[in-house]
């Protein structure tokens, strides 16, 4: 794999963002360029119209292009929203040689999963995440290849979306020229850039635009991913009803917000936020404090509201925050307070620092995740979607 280039492509409600990689003999990732372009034909983390959605997709990879000076066509997708569905499930078989657990015995267990899982006939399977294993009734720390025992079981998180809707997007994006060699949860994609405990119960939080992404991770596996449709477009929409401004406008404003200091609160400070056309809006700090905090303390609220049944059960040790969201300084300070727990914005360590942001995070995943799964000279595995299961199976060795 030296020296080969592959895009990583993060569909959000809001933008597509696209990160170039540089796949080294060693695995390392080398970051190219990027690109983004906001996003069409995606509302509220369902996608209305794919052939559009698959447009946005491609002017966000002919940006990178323009960057970079190089033609990239292979790229891994990363998706989220309403449309993926996820539960957890147990698989268990008989080996076909007791006295030694194969590759082909792991396949059949992780099929068994899905089957118990009753995943319907119309969905396709992303994601088949072991939690535990078992071998005669005992449990695994790790992969048990090549033990003996006469019984196999698994415990697992199982990710899916309907084929319709993904056989639509992956013809309309191949069609414009762009090869498919993946599709990633972008749930999934951020764990790829956490490195946690082994042990730990922790959250993962990738608030974006129009979509919020959950995971919550116990005894260091994924044991739940859900997506709810909110996000920072709530805010955006909250200034500009306040401020009767356009939507671009509204947007602009809450990224400049976000840098400002909360001290400037009551001092009647005044914000000149005028834009192209406009020359009356000036307008107080106090006024625009309230309008974005009160709507992130409510979206907060209805965060840990929706999950909290999985909280009580689970005591968590941290909070992951990232997407765009996450580098709004309030997001961090109210999660803290609601959550009752340290929260930590997830930005990749090993990103230059001109990407080095929460909104990159899902996309430098996506990568991660593609040098894993990229297909190698000695692969023979009948399905590449048995490849991706194989896949997680030796990260959760690694663990």
């Amino acid at each position: 794999m030296e020296g080969k280039y592959i895009l990583g492509i993060d569909v959000g409600t809001s933008n597509i963002k696209v990160l170039l990689g540089k796949i080294g003999i060693d695995e390392s990732i080398e970051i190219a360029g990027s690109g983004s372009m906001p996003t069409e034909g995606f509302t509220k983390g369902v996608i209305s119209n794919s052939q559009i959605l698959a447009q946005s997709i491609a002017q966000a990879v002919d940006c990178t292009s323009l960057a970079t000076n190089l033609s990239v066509k292979e790229a891994y997708i990363g998706i989220g929203g309403m449309e993926l569905s996820a539960v957890n499930s147990i698989g268990s078989i008989t080996p076909a040689v007791p006295n030694n657990i194969t590759l082909d015995d792991m396949r059949r267990v992780y099929h068994a999963a899905t089957l118990v899982a009753a995943i319907p006939d119309e969905h396709e399977i992303l994601h088949v995440l072991p939690q535990k294993f078992f071998v005669d009734k005992q449990r695994r720390n790790g992969l048990p290849l090549q033990e003996k025992g006469s019984h196999l079981e698994v415990e697992a998180h199982i990710v899916s979306i309907p084929k319709l809707v993904l056989n639509n997007l992956v013809k309309d994006i191949e069609d414009l020229g762009i090869h498919v060699n993946g599709v990633i949860a972008n749930a999934i994609a951020v764990t790829e850039t956490i490195t946690p405990v082994s042990a730990g119960n922790f959250l993962v939080m990738d608030i974006g635009a129009g979509t919020t992404e959950l995971v919550l991770y116990k005894d260091g596996h994924i044991y739940l991913s859900t997506a709810l449709t909110l996000g920072g477009n709530y805010i955006t929409n909250d200034i500009m009803q306040g401020l009767d401004i356009s939507w671009e406008h509204a947007e602009e404003i809450k990224r400049y917000y976000a840098k400002l200091d909360k001290q400037l609160r009551g001092q009647e400070i005044i914000l000149d936020c005028n834009a192209y056309n406009t020359t009356d809006k000036h307008v107080s700090y106090d006024f625009l404090y309230d309008i974005v905090e009160s709507r992130i303390c409510e979206l907060v609220y209805l965060i840990h509201d929706h999950i909290k049944v999985f909280l009580e059960e689970n005591k968590l040790e941290k909070i992951f925050l990232t997407g765009g969201c996450g580098a709004m300084p309030s997001f961090v300070q109210n999660v803290e307070a609601t959550f009752s727990m340290p929260v930590e914005i997830a930005i990749p360590q090993e990103l230059l620092l001109e990407y080095s942001s929460p909104r990159n995070t899902a996309c430098y995943g996506i990568l991660k995740y593609a040098v894993k799964n990229l297909p190698k000279p000695q692969a023979t595995l009948a399905s590449s979607s048995w490849r991706l299961l194989m896949s997680k199976c030796r990260k959760f060795l690694k663990n």
